[in-house]
């Protein structure tokens, strides 16, 4: 993970889980829009879910979000499109967390947890 990617990693730590109780699953970026005079935007592709101590729960909520990269500044942008409204994947085995984020992207934020349920998935599915 590169510096940039544990900033954001902060960010949205800071901003959805001041209680600790949300588990990210697993967290994909990429830039979708590029001008000349302006920041570019990234679309980021988050899979979490809640946890209670140290129980996880099994399904999980996704959302794809915007946010602005300036040097050591990132911020949220864009929050029109995703902020307010259901997310985009709601209540879903959290077996698919991974492969949905990776949609978008290469993760570069997978949690132990995540990858263990994607691999779970794989060897039924096989």
């Amino acid at each position: 993970m590169n510096n940039q990617q544990k900033q954001l990693l902060t960010l949205l730590e800071s901003t959805f889980n001041p209680q600790d109780d949300i588990h990210f699953l697993a967290i994909a970026e990429t830039q979708v829009q590029a001008h000349d005079k302006e920041r570019p935007v990234h679309q980021v592709r988050v899979a979490l879910t809640f946890k209670e101590g140290d129980t996880i729960n099994p399904y999980y909520d996704g959302t794809d979000l915007f946010i602005t990269i300036d040097g050591n500044n990132i911020q949220f942008t864009l929050e029109e499109d995703w902020a307010d409204g259901p997310p985009a994947i709601e209540g879903s085995p959290i077996e698919l967390a991974l492969g949905w984020v990776s949609e978008l992207a290469s993760p570069f934020f997978v949690s132990l947890h995540a990858r263990e349920a994607a691999e779970r998935k794989d060897i039924t599915s096989a």
